[in-house]
């Protein structure tokens, strides 16, 4: 029945996303790299978005190149976050990337539930990493033999107090310093410590619902399968941290059947471009057929920049017509497309020229060069955005 009600939707998305992939592969190495650095860029700002926040492309550009022009927000942290995580997985294989044991290792959840056992109860988790929260601070016997010299100096002074006190104070020491292990923000173990999560989220049971789901639809149609696969990524949230995770897989699944072989499709962006508004109260063929528009709109959207993008190549080269040929500006044309953000001192070194001489191009291209982004007079960048 769903197969049925969605057959149109599913077809249509399909036909978008593998034209919008041909024309990335036909088109110039520079424009499509181009194409592809924007798209996650735009997706990032789509999935904030998304979760109520708000993201400022610019900023989140200036923010990824080290170029803030002010303190950065916590949805300009976590947007970077997410362009750094679709620009991993855009390197990597899609059959690693949806592997069971690589997901798992990649959400933090140790082991898969007993088979058997329908509350999701992970079976290869050490019992000292489920023991209760004051456990957690090391208070039990094996921690007698960490004493160091600060306790042993502590507890020469109290020879003569009473000796409960003095056993007290050993005690607060020894906690001190499991507690200063503890929340050291230095290392990732103890920035993993300090995060909260729920005991009774049952994680690996949420994955392995939705690694059913992802198996159960191989037969099905590329994009029927990957909306399914996005929407029981909604509904199951198999993440407590890392919500957003569902869109790049679902665009990894559509990589991994051809459908998108030459880019990373930026659904999180349909989606918010679109008029459809995910809700799990909606029936399931509503969900999915909104979802495969969403997928048509990403495509529809991605052709529309690249449009763009040619265009303001076109407009740049034609300021480099009856140069010399040893002439440097029509590389820095290719520069600003393919990049999406351009500075002086990295279009020098990408160029091996001195800064003068990209100032001196930058002056040559006049009204067709990009805005600038930092709206500074020093340390200046441009791109198009």
């Amino acid at each position: 029945m769903l197969v049925s009600d969605c057959a149109a939707a599913s077809e249509a998305a399909a036909i978008v996303l593998a034209r919008y992939d041909e024309r990335l592969l036909r088109s110039e190495p520079d424009l499509a790299k181009g194409a592809r650095q924007r798209g996650h860029a735009f997706e990032a700002q789509a999935l904030i978005g998304l979760a109520g926040g708000l993201c400022p492309l610019e900023d989140l550009v200036l923010h990824d190149a080290g170029m803030d022009v002010r303190s950065p927000t916590r949805e300009i942290a976590r947007a970077a976050a997410m362009l750094d995580e679709r620009r991993r997985l855009a390197r990597r294989d899609p059959a690693e990337i949806l592997n069971p044991i690589a997901l798992r290792q990649r959400l933090g959840i140790e082991g898969s539930p007993e088979p058997d056992r329908p509350d999701g109860v992970m079976t290869s988790v050490p019992a000292r990493q489920v023991a209760a929260p004051w456990d957690r601070i090391g208070l039990g016997d094996d921690d007698e033999d960490q004493v160091g010299e600060d306790d042993l100096d502590l507890e020469d002074e109290h020879d003569h107090a009473d000796p409960a006190f003095a056993e007290i104070d050993a005690l607060l020491v020894r906690t001190r310093k499991k507690l200063d292990a503890w929340n050291d923000l230095t290392s990732d173990e103890g920035r993993k410590n300090l995060t909260l999560r729920d005991p009774g989220y049952e994680a690996a049971g949420r994955l392995e619902g939705w690694l059913q789901i992802l198996e159960e639809g191989r037969g099905l149609p590329a994009t029927l399968a990957a909306a399914l696969a996005l929407d029981a990524w909604l509904w199951l949230e198999p993440s407590e941290r890392a919500g957003e995770l569902g869109f790049a897989l679902a665009a990894t699944q559509l990589r991994q059947r051809g459908v998108a072989a030459a880019h990373l499709p930026v659904l999180g962006l349909g989606l918010r471009r679109g008029r459809f508004r995910w809700s799990p109260h909606q029936e399931i063929t509503i969900r999915v057929a909104g979802l495969l528009g969403a997928f048509g709109e990403a495509a529809a959207f991605g052709q529309s920049d690249l449009d763009r993008l040619t265009l303001a190549r076109v407009v740049m080269l034609r300021r480099c017509e009856n140069r010399r040929g040893n002439s440097k500006l029509s590389e820095l044309v290719d520069l600003f497309v393919a990049l999406p953000l351009v500075t002086v001192q990295l279009a020098a070194a990408l160029l091996k020229v001195t800064p003068q001489a990209v100032e001196a191009m930058l002056k040559e291209l006049g009204g067709s060069l990009p805005r600038e982004l930092t709206g500074r007079k020093r340390y200046r960048a441009w791109g198009i955005m």
